[in-house]
């Protein structure tokens, strides 16, 4: 789960500090969520999300898209959409 709380932090130009007296939630871990350290619970989500005065859903990253991934020699390559156009050109020959 990656959350969007570092941008709207940055948007709303607060601290940590700050929000951790608006939302009773300790700095370190606001600090913990914000680098993914820990993962908050809901009634955590639920505070953060009032003192910022947003909804839950606001507070994660949209998934943009589908992400398809090649595997070759052990490794994995993203596939882009260049890519499936090409392959799919090709075998239209």
């Amino acid at each position: 789960m990656e959350l969007r709380l570092k941008d709207i932090i940055n948007e709303k130009k607060i601290t940590l500090k700050e929000l951790s007296s608006m939302s009773g939630i300790s700095q370190s871990n606001l600090s913990n969520y914000l680098n993914g350290n820990i993962s908050p619970t809901l009634d955590t989500l639920k505070r953060i999300a009032s003192s910022l005065g947003i909804e839950i859903v606001d507070l994660f990253k949209e998934r943009e898209g589908l992400e398809l991934y090649v595997k070759y020699n052990g490794k994995f390559y993203p596939l882009t959409k260049k890519d499936l156009l090409d392959l799919v050109s090709k075998k239209g020959k």
